[in-house]
């Protein structure tokens, strides 16, 4: 592969990491679901919500995202420090993330959580274009917060 060819990898593959947070703060679930192929493995694991490995569609990460994201007022997913391994087709992303969640609350509600960790990424070229094939969310530090406001924006939803 040539310089040229791997650099046009890496920026490409930089451009659905932004999406990726662009789109959930966004809640353009239009452009989330661009970002997928259509078999995703989720891993939240390590995520409070504790859930297993799962694959799905990324028709049904889509929906999944939108509703746990709708019911907040505001979401900031911050990227930086991408590390990334491209080999043929294939590319391997892990990249920092902090990710801020805030609902309105009574007063004396904790209103907000912070999650700091790294996104892991798989993906794979497909017709032309990079898409998620796996997307794990690995917490690393305690929350900011409470990770109780994610109940206060589903009842938000429901």
């Amino acid at each position: 592969m040539s310089t040229l060819e791997e650099l046009t990898d890496r920026a490409a593959i930089t451009d659905v990491v932004t999406g990726l947070a662009h789109a959930q703060d966004d809640q353009d679930w239009t452009a989330l679901r661009r970002l997928f192929a259509d078999e995703v493995l989720l891993d939240l694991s390590t995520h409070h919500f504790g859930r297993p490995p799962a694959t799905m569609t990324a028709a049904d990460l889509t929906a999944l995202a939108s509703t746990t994201l709708d019911g907040f007022d505001s979401t900031h997913h911050a990227t930086s420090n991408l590390e990334l391994r491209v080999s043929g087709d294939e590319a391997e992303c892990r990249v920092h993330v902090v990710a801020y969640h805030h609902v309105l609350a009574d007063p004396g509600v904790v209103d907000h959580c912070t999650m700091r960790g790294y996104w892991r990424l798989g993906l794979s070229r497909t017709g032309g274009r990079w898409l998620i094939t796996r997307w794990a969310v690995q917490r690393t530090c305690p929350w900011e917060g409470s990770p109780a406001v994610y109940a206060l924006a589903a009842a938000r939803t429901s």
